[in-house]
């Protein structure tokens, strides 16, 4: 691995300055740069090491929301109450994030910036709609995170840009969330393939007000499937209609074989993972039924 220099901004505005130099490259938790510059596959000439960038850090909420900054650590989206409260999916997905030593220095906006087609945390933020902030040399911006992936460690940023935080809208009434993901481990292995969902109902409780699906490791990005979402949509929900969603999203996706699962194998789990959240998030949705009084 060759020696970069290292440059330690204290302000946005410096580390935005740092990173317009040749070669500079944004550096927070390191759990997937460091190992690709080790294997040879990166090799910066300037690491510009974000982590004095105390305005990136933190969780609070926002009016309609909450808002992470990119260099909070996975292990403080796990521990957080009011990240619990408000979107209990995300934590799900966090608890199986690698390992604890992983998720002490791994931070969720690092996640989502290598745009790995396995990324654990963009599927609850795909689901969620979540929307991203980003800040660099002409000012800032803000997309949804279905905007951010283009493709294989292909972030949606321009040179220069650093990724400042993550807003999460409040979920509506009547939302139900899930999320599955295939692997020889729950957690420390990259998956197979990864589903989350996220369901709203009507007030009527029966059809469907709103879906968002998003899988993983199926594509060459996290991605959302668009055509399963729309067959849902306004219709009242059956666990037929469900399988056939499942269907439709396992012809959305465009996966590969390599060495961990093969092309077919992973389309069909998909549809088995899908079917399997979206009944999950259906269930979690619905409004709970009064418990019968026992009988003395």
């Amino acid at each position: 691995m060759r020696r970069s220099e290292i440059v330690q901004p204290e302000t946005i505005q410096q580390a935005v300055r740092a990173l317009q130099g040749r070669g500079a490259v944004a550096f927070a938790g390191g759990t997937d740069l460091i190992p690709a510059m080790q294997r040879g596959e990166a090799r910066p000439q300037v690491l510009v090491n974000l982590k004095g960038l105390s305005d990136l850090r933190g969780i609070r909420r926002v009016r309609g929301g909450i808002r992470i900054g990119a260099l909070t650590r996975v292990s403080e989206v796990l521990e957080s109450a009011l990240v619990a409260a408000e979107f209990p999916l995300l934590v799900a997905v966090a608890r199986d994030f690698g390992s604890a030593q992983i998720r002490n220095l791994a931070t969720i906006g690092g996640n989502l910036c290598n745009a790995a087609p396995s990324a654990d945390l963009a599927l609850p933020l795909l689901a969620l709609d979540a929307r991203l902030a980003i800040r660099g040399p002409r000012g800032s911006r803000a997309i949804p995170v279905s905007e951010f992936f283009r493709g294989v460690n292909r972030p949606a940023l321009a040179r220069a840009e650093v990724l400042t935080a993550i807003i999460i809208p409040r979920a509506p009434a009547r939302t139900g969330a899930a999320h599955a993901k295939l692997g020889i481990r729950q957690a420390m292995d990259l998956a197979f393939v990864s589903v989350a969902a996220a369901l709203t109902l009507r007030t009527d409780g029966r059809k469907c007000r709103r879906v968002r699906i998003a899988l993983g490791a199926v594509a060459p990005k996290p991605m959302r499937a668009t055509m399963a979402e729309a067959k849902l949509e306004g219709e009242p929900l059956t666990l037929a209609l469900l399988e056939e969603a499942a269907e439709l999203a396992a012809s959305e996706c465009r996966p590969i074989s390599d060495l961990r699962a093969g092309r077919d194998y992973r389309r069909k789990m998909t549809r088995v993972l899908v079917r399997r959240v979206l009944r999950e998030a259906l269930r979690r949705a619905q409004p709970a039924r009064p418990q019968k009084e026992q009988s003395r």
